[in-house]
């Protein structure tokens, strides 16, 4: 069955409306391969999934393109999971876009003409309570500055990894820390937990490498979780988790931070909160206040697009032997 090309463009995304210019730009390049793509603007929040839950229906076979950035994704891939035959590709023009950090960063998904051309791959999911994921699942301090970002990011200048840092600031200030019970495939234990981070891939909050080491193709969640850091130590502690510099190529934790931090891969984890007070969770940038999460790997319940030059730079990410041509 012929794949229908839908363009879902969010243009409230990043710093510019990208619906002023992008639609005639998809038009030019899909004529010259003979394509009828549909294009279609969202209107509000959650807009996008409705639009992708409606192609799907509409078109069976679809490759389904969020045009913005991390959250109009995350909408997309929550309309898209678990249907064998829709595609998500990923046209990054919003603030964050730590999705396409994990194939090499935004400029080979910036070309249209490649990204018509692009192969699917099927790679895993967070299946969370707070809904699907193809990143990051995480809670505490981390997911705190994500839920500060966006007061930032209206600052004139202040985007991406500047309103990030700023808001790293604010959260560092502020009270933090909270005593859980987390439970990591079955195997519980009560902890002092200043963050956690749940990864099927490797980056987020604006370059992050929380998970360094983290395939979306294996089955596995590979699972961050830090004691409280003294605030002393804290930015320097924060600058070498962003590297990704806290573990060793080997999978062991650097010396300096065992003291505070653990990492293991597991299928399945659950975090409830004990002192009383919500923690911030988030899950592909998408922030809420909780008292409970759970996490799990849902294996090869989506299929991705991603053009020639991502592919080419992301063999240690999935399985490029499992890439299929979509037939337009």
């Amino acid at each position: 069955m012929p794949v229908k090309l839908v363009f879902i463009i969010n243009p409230v995304a990043g710093k510019q409306d990208s619906s002023l210019v992008l639609p005639g730009q998809i038009r030019a390049a899909a004529a010259e391969r003979g394509i009828d793509p549909i294009i279609w603007i969202t209107k509000a929040p959650g807009h996008a999934r409705r639009l992708a839950s409606q192609a799907i229906q509409s078109f069976g076979s679809v490759a389904l393109y969020a045009c913005g950035g991390d959250g109009t994704l995350n909408e997309v891939i929550q309309a898209a999971a678990g249907h064998p035959d829709a595609h998500v590709g990923c046209y990054p023009c919003g603030s964050g876009n730590d999705f396409v950090r994990n194939f090499g960063g935004r400029e080979a998904f910036l070309d249209l003409c490649a990204q018509l051309e692009a192969k699917a791959v099927p790679v895993d999911l967070l299946d969370t309570s707070l809904g699907y994921g193809v990143d990051i699942c995480a809670a505490g301090l981390d997911a705190k500055v994500a839920y500060g970002i966006p007061k930032f990011r209206r600052l004139p200048g202040c985007g991406g990894s500047m309103a990030y840092n700023l808001s790293i600031v604010q959260a560092a200030f502020s009270r933090f820390g909270h005593r859980v019970q987390l439970t990591l495939d079955g195997q519980q234990s009560i902890q002092n937990c200043m963050m956690l981070a749940v990864c099927n891939g490797r980056l987020y909050g604006g370059g992050y490498k929380a998970a360094p080491f983290a395939r979306m193709d294996d089955g596995l969640l590979d699972v961050i979780w830090i004691r409280p850091v003294p605030r002393i130590k804290l930015l320097g502690f924060l600058s070498r988790y962003k590297a990704g510099a806290h573990l060793c190529p080997d999978g062991s934790v650097f010396p300096a931070m065992r003291p505070y931090l653990q990492y293991t891969r597991v299928r399945k984890v659950q975090l409830k909160v004990l002192d009383g007070r919500p923690i911030i969770a988030t899950v592909d940038g998408e922030c809420k206040p909780v008292t409970e999460l759970r996490a799990g790997v849902a294996s090869g319940q989506l299929s991705i697009l991603l053009p020639r030059r991502a592919l080419e730079r992301c063999s240690d990410v999935i399985q490029t032997g499992s890439v299929v041509s979509l037939d337009q």
